[in-house]
């Protein structure tokens, strides 16, 4: 392991001499070799370790048994260590978050606050190439994008300094191989064998059929990482720069506008990565409810090219589309003014002026029907839908009825106040065809599609 960890150090230049390295340290077998393979490295290349440990107080005893392990075991090996607690169960109560995301948002925080401390250049922490095989199968189960294929970084910008993991190329055998070479101990957590966390069921489930088939995987996967993360810096400084060309920035940074049609000349890959960098810079912190659907979302209204029509991103961030001229703004109230027609995604909703709602969804199943609810085969209409108001001359084709009917005879036939005519929620399809007017009528449609049914619900907000 010594030459292979040593080889991948010099060749991603983590290490350089006479630095202090904060080592984050577990008890377990990979932060213990690693605080060995640095203890044996320091004395050539004058480091100045300091071990760092965490007690999350998860497992009662047993985490306080680990931290003071790692105590003893730096002072048989004479590094300087530093440890702290943290509340991981009070943590998850305010931030609403999973005991996993709990418990590393608060470590790093610890690691942080220790680099700056301690004055150190670098974190070494012991992810190793089985890591990296789990985060990137893990990330392709459930991301569809290639930036989920950048894995674990070899290094990365942290607290002023590095976070580097030199032992990226080597195994989990390897490693353990070299504790028993130098007849290290360690602590085993036993909730790595608990199945319930996902990253051990992919561990036990899946990373063994893939070390089966190729042996030699975890270099392949490493070496994609880091391919990848290349490409990844190096189309992310594109995407930069063409968002500081076509973009503009108003309102204390609050407002950005831009004109799509420049925005739909780049390339589809800087386009796809300004979006995220547009969210990031006008968030700062993403919402944990943005989606992969808010993405086709913001694509589908950029290519509209007639009339007005918006789209609501979480925390109030409006997208409106005005002929072409695109804003992005936070602070208005996510209604619907149908003065103008509005995108409805699926799935997704559309918060309406009066306080009520229209909500899409796709279903299986083929669920009862009433006045405010209308199911029909997805592959029967053109999508995406749109909201609006009628139209002079106006007319649909009524379900139950041969040929079509002029709206304005459905609205006095169901004695609807001419002063609430103007503002009724009308569905469209993409080509222009009327679905349904809402509470009222609805369209023929096919009832037999081969595909999922599109479900539309009228409802009060509240």
């Amino acid at each position: 392991m010594e030459q292979k960890v040593y080889a991948f150090i010099q060749r991603h230049q983590l290490i350089q001499k006479h630095t202090t390295i904060l080592v984050g340290v577990s008890g377990g077998p990979d932060s213990i070799a690693l605080l060995h393979f640095l203890k044996k490295l320091s004395s050539n290349w004058d480091l100045n370790l300091v071990a760092v440990t965490v007690d999350h107080q998860l497992r009662n005893e047993e985490s306080a048994e680990d931290c003071q392990f790692v105590k003893e075991i730096c002072r048989d090996w004479e590094i300087p260590c530093v440890t702290r607690a943290v509340d991981v169960r009070q943590y998850q109560k305010e931030k609403s978050v999973s005991e996993e995301v709990a418990a590393r948002e608060l470590r790093y925080s610890v690691y942080q606050e220790l680099m700056h401390a301690e004055n150190a250049d670098v974190l070494a922490l012991g992810h190793h190439a089985d890591d990296q095989i789990e985060t990137l199968v893990m990330r392709m189960a459930r991301i569809g994008t290639s930036n989920a294929l950048k894995g674990i970084p070899v290094r990365r910008n942290f607290a002023g300094g590095e976070i580097i993991r030199p032992l990226l190329g080597v195994t989990k055998n390897n490693i353990l191989a070299y504790l028993e070479k130098y007849q290290l101990s360690y602590r085993v957590d036993k909730t790595n064998a608990d199945e319930a966390y996902t990253r051990n069921y992919y561990r036990k489930n899946v990373v063994p059929l893939l070390k089966e088939k190729n042996p030699g995987i975890h270099e392949t996967i490493q070496t994609l990482s880091e391919t990848l993360s290349q490409d990844e810096q190096y189309l992310q400084a594109q995407a930069a720069e063409m968002v500081e060309k076509i973009v503009e920035f108003r309102e204390n940074n609050r407002e950005i506008c831009f004109a799509a049609e420049a925005f739909l000349e780049l390339p589809q890959a800087l386009q796809r990565r300004a979006f995220h960098l547009i969210l990031n810079y006008l968030y700062g912190t993403l919402p944990k409810d943005l989606s992969y659907i808010h993405e086709v979302n913001f694509f589908d209204l950029l290519r509209r090219r007639n009339g007005s029509s918006s789209l609501d991103f979480p925390l109030r961030l409006q997208m409106t589309n005005i002929y072409g001229q695109i804003y992005l703004q936070f602070g208005h109230q996510p209604s619907t003014k149908l003065a103008h027609s509005s995108l409805l995604t699926v799935p997704g909703e559309v918060l309406l002026s009066d306080g009520t709602k229209i909500e899409a969804s796709m279903v299986k199943e083929t669920p009862a029907e009433n006045e405010a609810i209308f199911v029909f085969p997805s592959d029967s209409i053109s999508l995406p839908l749109h909201i609006r108001v009628r139209k002079a001359g106006d007319r649909m084709s009524v379900r139950g009825l041969n040929g079509s009917k002029k709206l304005k005879d459905i609205f006095i036939n169901a004695k609807i106040p001419k002063s609430l005519r103007d503002n009724w929620p009308i569905i469209v399809d993409d080509k222009g065809v009327i679905l349904w007017v809402v509470g009222l009528k609805k369209a023929e449609t096919a009832q037999n599609g081969k595909g999922l049914n599109i479900k539309l619900e009228y409802s009060s907000r509240r």
